[in-house]
Order: structure tokens, then C-alpha cells, then sequence
């Protein structure tokens, strides 16, 4: 492979020979890429679109049986392959203790996010039940742990209260008394209703995403994002158990814009008028208990194969004593109240109020097919949209949890409580499920330490965090979302639109070349300026890329001014400090054609000012949108070098060469 201009000898020749020689060699072919293309490499003939796409049809119908089709729907259900392969010495004991560890945490964990969504608890124990069932079927992961969620319980909360129903205004949302009037079993229904179809949309939804591949939006959910999100959610939901914690009714018909400042001056005052002191002691207790017996899980979960169920102890004490010493009736603690015994019947969901639901169950989709379908099945379950647990996912691996039967044994157990110890909670005080849920959130809540994490590290991840948590906070959790998203958007389209753009210089006597900022010490070479753009080159980022490599070749492309005077004179007589450019392509993984008509316009717009640009180290798809948008036919066939040392060994060696001819004439 020839990428230099091989030596002349000048001995023995006269000064036009030898001048003549240079330009017969100047003009000769020069074997840059192409020749190592031709040597080491081959060059596939594009294959038409519609070729491939009878190819791939071609491919299809011929693998197309019977047995393939039902080979594709059993990979589906995945259930079918976990059995073929269960060993049972091996795993049925782990699943076993696994399933019945986080059935115990099913159980408080539903009842409390049942009243969080504004339904009564026993919903929130058919979202433990028939989705984890549903995802033991047709799930992926074993250790996930599907069914209620905080966050998602508020959310759906949000859904329901946002639907402009009069009836909605009478309905107590922190205590169901004993004797439900029919108004209030009507509006409870109709709630469910409500519920059952944003579960029914977003498993819709995920379904769609899912058979049409689209996954991949997902890695626009950045971790920032999620983590301010999240923390500020969080907070939302802890705001909501206050009132359940001091036995007062939750402020209603808030705002949104400032919701959580004008929540807590609303709240506040009714706790100075309202308070009750007894259900003020019991949520304070059950907080301090709770959280004391989860750092003991916490420390000693190496040691101890199962964890202590202090949830599931809490609400069996705290039933036992509401019962016996009447809280209720004597004292006005608030209590869950009746809750009904056994499975539903299957039943379809209302499908009432689409229009104001839609919005709500795109923002709640995040996941797939597994989660598709429980939720889109388990919505004629009178169950709620369901996600996976961070909490309840830890302890399902940690009690050795080994395959999706996991979920088996944990409905086993919850269909237990559900068809014949329902009616046992009754008296149990809404302050301890509200500090089942605040103990719950501190893992969220000690998220709000990231936002120190983003700024050492990334100043746009800290920009994102602090918008997306305080937009959540100030406002509202959609809101929040929505702002966030759109924060992400902008802040991955500045990234690209405005990437690093360096100057490169040689490492020692290496073949290695690296920014001059970072490596001082790296050597540049006079009439010859290396630079590397951080990027692939389309259209959002072409103008800053045209702006930014002139400004570092000293070129000025600024309009003259309509007034002319003496100190500016921005285009005219500039010196033209280097006669060859080469731009390292090794960072763009694409090219479009609005780059490569910058490209060719940047080469010729050099060649009038006497420089020369080069390209280095393109990658197969840029070097096939530039043959296409015949770029070597509008500039010069030998533009492209191999790697960037190789363009600056060709460079220094026609330096030289100009130098020696220089030298030449002179002498003559």
C-alpha cells in the first residue's frame, strides 16, 4: 500500500528536470484508501431495497410451518420452558421460601397501596394477586416482583380524581365506614371502573410497543431523569400519608401549580384543628418499629435465610388492639373498614372516560409484553395498572428465589387471604398502612443525595435532576414527567448539536494523536492542522461543526460590515497559516447528506484559500454515503487516508518535497 510520495533523486539534474519530475509525480495516482481497500478488503455490491425485501420475505415463507408457529407462541409463554427444565431438588424448596417471603410483604404492602390509589385495600390485594400470576406465565425475569407500586399507585390515584364526576365530591377517601351508603358503592364502582380501564389502555399500549419492536425508546428514560423523577413522586406520596398519620382528612381541590407548598398550609391547619392524638401515636410507632426492624433485615440478610415480616406482624398487632379497645367508635381513629371476601368474577372494564385516560396511560407505559399482558388480562380482574417492586425484587432474590414459580407460591398464599381473611383487617388503623408506605419510600426519598452525585459529575445530568425534581415538586407528578422528558430531548439534542470539536496533536514519536488540551505536550506540526470532531456529522449539528472548524483553522467567516473602517477588515488579506487540514472521522458513526455537501463545499472553499483537506479513519457506512453523494467526484479521488498518521507522514512528506523544490529554485 503506497500512502506517500516516494523520494525523487535530485543528483545529477538540472533545475527543470528536476521541477519537472515533482509535477509528474504531483499528478501521478495517488494510493491512499482505496488502495487499501483493494488490498486487504472487498467491496459488497449494494443489494437493492426491493431485492432485499423479497429476499427477506423469500426467507420467511420458507422457514413458515405449522411446527414454527407454534414453536414462536410457546417461546412466549414462558412458563412452558421454565417447567420442561425445573429441577426440582434444586429449586422447589428456594422458590417455596421465596414465594411465601414476598407473599408476607404482598399483603400490608397491597392493602396500603390499595387506599393510595383512592380504592378500597382489598383492590390493591387483587394487584398482588393476578398480575404476579399472570407475569409467572409470560415473564422473563425470575427475581422481578410485579404488582403494586408507590409511585404508579399515586398516578392512577391522579387518573381517577382528574375525571370531572360530580359524584366524586362526597366520597371519603381515608376511611371506608362500615355502613357504605349506595352512593358510595356507586361511586366506588365507577372509580373501579376508571381504574380498570386505564389498566386495561396501558396494558394496550405496552402490548402495541412490544409487537412493533420499540423498546428502544426507552434509553431516552435516562437515569437522571428517572432518579429525579422518582425522588420527587416520592415525596408526593409521602405528603399523602401525612394526613392518614394525624387522622385528619387530606386537603382536596389543591392546585396544581405550587401543589405541594399550598398542600402542607392547608394541612397544617387542619391538623392544628383536627388532630387525633391517638392515631397520631400509633403512625409514629408503627414508623419508628418499622423502620428499626428493616435496618435489622437490612444487617443481618446475610445471615438470615428469611427476613422478619414486620409489615404483616404490624397489621396483625395493630387489628388485634383496634379491635379490642374500639379506636373507631371511641376514639374516631380512622380504620380501612369492610372489606369484601374472594376472588372477583371476571368482568369487562367500563371503558368510560377513554379521552381523559389516554393521556395518563401513556405515561404509565413503560414496559412490554409481559407487563402488556398483565395488565391488559388483569384489568377484567377489577385490578389497576401493576409494575415491578424495587423492594419487594430485592427480597425475592435475596430469600433465594430461583425461577418465575416464585409468583406461583406467592399467590398461593395471597389467594388464601384473599378468599377467607379479608374481613379480619377491618379494624386495622389507616395510620399503619400510611407508615408501611412512608417506611417504604426511603429508599426514594435518599435519592434526593444524587443530585450531589450529577453535579460533580455532569453538569447537563445535575441540570436534568434539578428540573425534572422540581418541576414533580412544584407542580405535579405528570407534569414532572412531561417536563422531564422533554428536558432529556433537549439536552441530548444540545450534546449532539454542539460536541467537542479538538485539535489533535502526536503523541512522542507514536502513532497515537490526542487532543493538545489534555496532552500538552503533544506535538503539532507547522502548515498542518489535525482535528477531530466528537460526532457524527448530520444536519442538526452542521452549522456549529462549518463555524467551529473555521474557527480553529484562524479563518473568519464573519459579513463584512455596511459601513466599512480601517482595524476591521474580516475577509480580506487573512493569512493562511496552514496548507493542509486533516479531519479525524474515527468519532462520526454516520453521516447525512446535509454533512457531506458541507464537506465538499468546506474542501472547495479551502482549495481557493491554497489548503488542502484530507479525511482519516472513516468508517464503512460514512465512506458509503460519501461514494453515493459522489464526494470524490466533486473534490479529489484521494481524499481519504487510512488512519490518521498516515495522512500525516503523506502531509510532512509533501512539505518536504515543496521545501526542497523551494531550496532548488532559490539556489538556481
Amino acid at each position: 500500500m503506497l500512502l506517500t510520495v516516494p523520494s525523487i533523486n535530485y543528483e545529477n539534474e538540472s533545475a527543470e528536470e528536476q521541477i519537472h519530475n515533482q509535477q509528474l509525480q504531483e499528478n501521478r495516482p495517488q494510493m491512499r484508501f482505496q488502495s487499501f481497500i483493494n488490498h486487504y478488503g472487498t467491496v459488497t455490491p449494494r443489494t437493492p431495497t426491493i431485492k432485499r425485501i423479497k429476499n427477506q420475505l423469500n426467507k420467511f415463507y420458507n422457514t413458515l410451518s405449522c411446527t414454527f408457529i407454534i414453536n414462536i407462541l410457546l417461546d412466549r409463554i414462558t412458563i412452558i420452558r421454565c417447567l420442561k427444565k425445573y429441577n426440582l431438588r434444586k429449586y422447589l424448596f428456594a422458590d417455596i421460601i421465596a414465594g411465601i417471603t414476598v407473599a408476607i410483604m404482598h399483603i400490608p404492602q397491597g392493602m396500603a397501596y390499595g387506599i393510595l390509589t383512592t380504592l378500597p385495600p382489598i383492590y390493591g390485594l387483587y394487584v398482588s394477586f393476578f398480575p404476579v400470576l399472570l407475569y409467572m406465565i409470560f415473564g422473563t425475569c425470575p427475581h422481578l416482583s410485579v404488582g403494586t407500586f408507590a409511585i404508579l399507585s399515586l398516578m392512577t390515584a391522579e387518573a381517577i380524581n382528574e375525571i370531572p364526576l360530580e359524584s366524586f365530591n362526597g366520597i371519603n377517601n381515608q376511611s371506608y365506614d362500615v355502613t357504605l351508603n349506595l352512593s358510595d358503592a356507586m361511586i366506588i364502582n365507577e372509580k373501579v371502573g376508571i381504574a380498570t380501564t386505564l389498566a386495561f389502555l396501558v396494558g394496550l399500549m405496552q402490548l402495541i410497543l412490544s409487537f412493533l419492536r420499540l423498546g428502544f425508546v426507552t434509553v431516552y428514560i435516562t437515569e437522571p431523569f428517572i432518579s429525579g423523577f422518582t425522588t420527587g413522586a416520592a415525596i408526593h406520596v409521602f405528603s399523602s400519608q401525612i394526613p392518614s398519620i394525624f387522622g385528619v382528612q387530606s386537603p382536596r381541590n389543591v392546585p396544581v401549580i405550587f401543589k405541594l407548598p399550598r398542600f402542607y398550609v392547608k394541612l397544617l391547619s387542619s391538623i392544628i384543628k383536627n388532630i387525633n392524638w391517638i392515631s397520631t401515636a400509633i403512625g409514629f410507632t408503627s414508623i419508628i418499629i418499622l423502620f428499626i426492624a428493616k435496618q435489622l433485615n437490612d444487617r443481618y440478610k446475610s445471615i438470615m435465610r428469611i427476613i422478619i415480616p414486620s409489615e404483616l406482624i404490624l397489621v396483625i398487632i395493630g387489628t388485634l388492639i383496634s379491635h379490642f379497645t374500639q379506636l373507631h367508635n371511641r376514639h374516631g381513629v380512622p380504620v380501612v373498614g369492610p372489606i369484601k371476601r374472594g376472588l372477583p368474577s371476571p368482568s369487562s372494564p367500563s371503558f368510560n372516560h377513554i379521552s381523559h385516560l389516554i393521556i395518563h396511560a401513556a405515561t404509565i407505559t413503560m414496559e412490554l409484553l409481559a407487563y402488556g399482558i398483565s395488565n391488559m388480562v388483569s384489568s377484567f380482574f377489577q385490578c389497576y395498572p401493576n409494575t415491578g417492586s424495587l423492594s419487594r425484587s430485592a427480597v425475592q432474590e435475596g430469600s433465594g428465589g430461583k425461577t418465575l414459580l416464585v409468583g406461583g407460591f406467592s399467590c398461593l398464599i395471597l389467594g388464601i387471604v384473599i378468599i377467607a381473611l379479608t374481613p379480619l383487617f377491618q379494624t386495622l388503623p389507616m395510620a399503619c398502612l400510611a407508615a408501611i408506605i412512608i417506611v417504604n419510600l426511603k429508599g426514594l426519598l435518599f435519592q434526593i443525595k444524587d443530585f450531589y452525585f450529577y453535579y460533580r459529575i455532569s453538569t447537563m445530568e445535575y441540570i436534568l435532576w434539578i428540573v425534572t425534581f422540581a418541576t414533580t415538586i412544584l407542580f405535579d407528578v405528570d407534569i414532572g414527567l412531561y417536563v422531564g422528558l422533554c428536558t432529556t430531548f433537549l439536552i441530548n439534542t444540545i450534546r449532539t448539536q454542539k460536541p467537542r470539536f479538538s485539535v489533535l496533536g502526536q503523541v512522542g514519536d507514536t502513532e497515537i494523536y490526542k487532543t493538545i488540551k489534555v496532552f500538552p505536550l503533544a506535538q503539532q506540526y507547522t502548515n498542518i492542522k489535525i482535528l477531530r470532531f466528537d460526532e457524527s456529522l448530520y444536519a442538526c449539528n452542521a452549522p456549529f461543526f462549518k463555524r467551529k472548524f473555521y474557527e480553529l483553522i484562524d479563518i473568519q467567516l464573519r459579513q463584512e460590515p455596511l459601513i466599512g473602517y480601517k482595524k476591521q477588515e474580516l475577509n480580506k488579506n487573512q493569512d493562511i497559516k496552514y496548507k493542509y487540514v486533516i479531519l479525524d472521522c474515527s468519532p462520526l458513526n454516520f453521516i447525512d447528506t446535509v454533512g457531506v455537501k458541507l464537506l465538499i463545499e468546506i474542501y472547495n472553499d479551502l482549495k481557493k484559500r491554497g489548503i488542502l483537506l484530507y479525511l482519516s479513519e472513516c468508517r464503512s457506512d460514512v465512506r458509503r454515503t460519501l461514494e453515493l453523494m459522489n464526494f470524490y467526484e466533486k473534490t479529489a479521488p484521494g481524499t481519504i487516508y487510512v488512519t490518521t498518521h498516515h495522512a500525516v507522514t503523506a502531509m510532512k512528506a509533501k512539505l518536504d518535497n515543496d521545501l526542497q523544490i523551494l531550496n532548488t529554485i532559490t539556489q538556481i
